[in-house]
């Protein structure tokens, strides 16, 4: 069972880690991830509004209010710490990306898993969000989704349509975040999967000539779901990561 709880944990030292699940996401995403941060480090892994409980909790959400709980508490850790690490996924990423462009002194590196500049849907996805929906758990692909969000997700397919805002939403922050990629000058690491459900390999395009940008290509991951081997790469490469802070 993955734990979708927000967690937070003060640290020995001066810096932080800012943790920013997806889009229907939760921090559990992350939780290969936090064991592996140094105890100097404190860590904020945050649950964004409208991600947990029933669905209708998403639709009456919005972007502006997800931007808003990512600046309030970079704004408390920027008054208490001397540097921020921000750790993204899907969604959180293009918060990253405008956080560090905002605040270059503050923000010294960023690590972004699956950075949506090309946002797409696999057909096998839209049956698997079906299947889970109806409460099918039988597949690999079932549990697999069913298991990376706190929703709770209903077979009453009319309750989805209020997260039509939502996702227009998102696409629309997609589109303007890769439009001032060019803008951003922090030190980023990017890791995009090869077979991901939502965002298209092509994305690797957009980050490719980025002179502030390492993109590395997770052959055997998806979006929501890490290979055992690209578990442990990711967690090394956090780990070198935050000893150069």
């Amino acid at each position: 069972m993955i734990d979708h709880s927000p967690y937070t944990r003060t640290g020995t030292g001066p810096n932080a880690v800012l943790m920013i699940h997806g889009i229907a996401g939760s921090p559990g995403h992350f939780r290969d991830l936090v064991p592996v941060i140094p105890e100097a480090f404190s860590v904020y892994n945050i649950l964004l509004d409208g991600h947990s409980g029933r669905v209708e909790n998403f639709s009456r959400s919005s972007m502006a209010k997800w931007k808003t709980q990512v600046a309030d508490p970079l704004a408390d850790l920027f008054a208490r710490h001397e540097k921020v690490v921000i750790v993204g996924h899907s969604m959180g990423t293009l918060f990253a990306i405008q956080a560090a462009i905002d605040h270059p002194e503050k923000i010294p590196r960023l690590f972004l898993l699956s950075v949506p500049t090309r946002p797409w849907v696999r057909f096998s996805t839209l049956v698997t969000c079906l299947r889970v929906a109806f409460g099918k758990r039988s597949r690999p692909a079932d549990r697999a989704l069913a298991g990376e969000t706190a929703l709770e997700l209903t077979p009453k397919l009319w309750k989805y349509i209020g997260w039509a805002p939502r996702m227009i939403e998102l696409l629309l922050e997609c589109r303007r975040v890769t439009k001032i990629l060019p803008q951003l000058t922090t030190p980023t690491q990017t890791f995009q999967s090869q077979v991901d459900e939502l965002v298209s390999i092509r994305s690797c395009q957009d980050l490719a000539h980025h002179p502030h940008i390492t993109n590395t290509v997770l052959e055997t991951s998806g979006h929501f779901v890490y290979s055992r081997e690209d578990t442990a790469y990711l967690q090394k490469k956090l780990q070198e990561l935050l000893q150069e802070i």
